[in-house]
C-alpha cells in the first residue's frame, strides 16, 4: 500500500513537471516568434521617430511658447459666452545670418518683431531650438552659383545602388561595352515635370527647344472672337 503511494505521488509529481515545462517552452517560443516579427518593425518605427518636430503641435509660437487663451463675447443685451482667442501663427522663412540660409519656423507675428531686435539665434538658444536641423533654403554664395551654373539640369545620385539584379544584369564583357550604342540614362525636365531616358539627338533638341508659353497668351491667340457689331447696328 505504502509502496503504491509512493509511486502514485511520485508519477504526480513527474506530470507536474512535464506540464510546467511543456508550457514554459511554448511561451518561450510564442515570445522569440513575435520578437523576430516584430524586431524589425519596432526598431524602423524607433528611427523614424527620432526625427521629431522641435515646433510643439497645435497654434503655438515655436520662440516664445505663445498659445491661445479664452475670453468672454458680449451680445447687444449683455450676455455673456465664452470664446477662443488664437494668436497670429505663421509659417515664415525667417533668415540666419550665421548660417547663410533661411529656416523654416512657426512663429507668431509678435516674435517676428522680437527676432528683429534680439536676432535669431539668441531666441532660438532661449527656446532650446537648433537651427541647424531645421528645413531651411540655402543661400551661400558657392550655392547660389552651382545652382545657377547648373539650371535646367536634373540631379542624379552618384551613389552605387546595391543589389543582385543591379550586378548579375549589368554588362561586363568589354567588346561588348565597347559596342553598344546604348546612351546614357539622363533626366530632362519638360513643362515642369521630370522624364528620365534615353534620347536621341533629335528629342534633345525639342527638350532644349521648348520654350514655356504663358497661360494668358496661350488663351488669348487661341481665342475666336466674332465680331457682331454690324450685325447689331443693322
Amino acid at each position: 500500500m505504502r509502496s503504491w503511494l509512493a509511486s502514485s505521488v511520485a508519477l504526480n509529481a513527474f506530470l507536474a513537471f512535464a506540464m510546467v515545462f511543456i508550457v514554459t517552452y511554448t511561451k518561450t517560443s510564442q515570445n522569440n516568434d513575435l520578437a523576430a516579427v516584430v524586431g524589425p518593425r519596432i526598431a524602423r518605427d524607433v528611427s523614424v521617430n527620432a526625427r521629431k518636430n522641435q515646433f510643439k503641435s497645435g497654434r503655438r509660437c515655436g520662440l516664445t511658447g505663445k498659445h491661445g487663451t479664452t475670453a468672454y463675447s458680449y451680445c447687444f443685451s449683455h450676455k455673456r459666452a465664452t470664446k477662443r482667442q488664437n494668436p497670429n501663427i505663421q509659417q515664415k522663412y525667417v533668415y540666419w545670418p550665421e548660417g547663410q540660409r533661411m529656416v523654416k519656423m512657426k512663429v507668431s507675428t509678435s516674435a517676428l518683431k522680437s527676432i528683429e531686435k534680439r536676432g535669431i539665434e539668441a531666441m532660438a538658444k532661449d527656446a532650446g531650438i537648433e537651427l541647424s536641423k531645421l528645413p531651411f533654403k540655402d543661400l551661400r554664395p558657392e550655392r547660389q552659383e552651382y545652382v545657377e551654373k547648373h539650371r535646367g539640369e536634373v540631379p542624379v545620385s552618384k551613389k552605387w545602388v546595391s543589389g543582385h539584379f543591379k550586378k548579375a544584369h549589368r554588362m561586363k564583357n568589354p567588346e561588348k561595352l565597347a559596342a553598344s550604342k546604348k546612351t546614357p540614362l539622363q533626366g530632362k525636365y519638360y513643362h515642369g515635370k521630370i522624364f528620365f531616358g534615353r534620347f536621341t539627338e533629335d528629342q534633345l533638341k525639342h527638350f532644349d527647344d521648348v520654350e514655356e508659353v504663358p497661360v494668358a497668351d496661350q488663351y488669348e491667340e487661341g481665342l475666336e472672337v466674332e465680331d457682331v457689331s454690324a450685325d447689331n447696328a443693322a
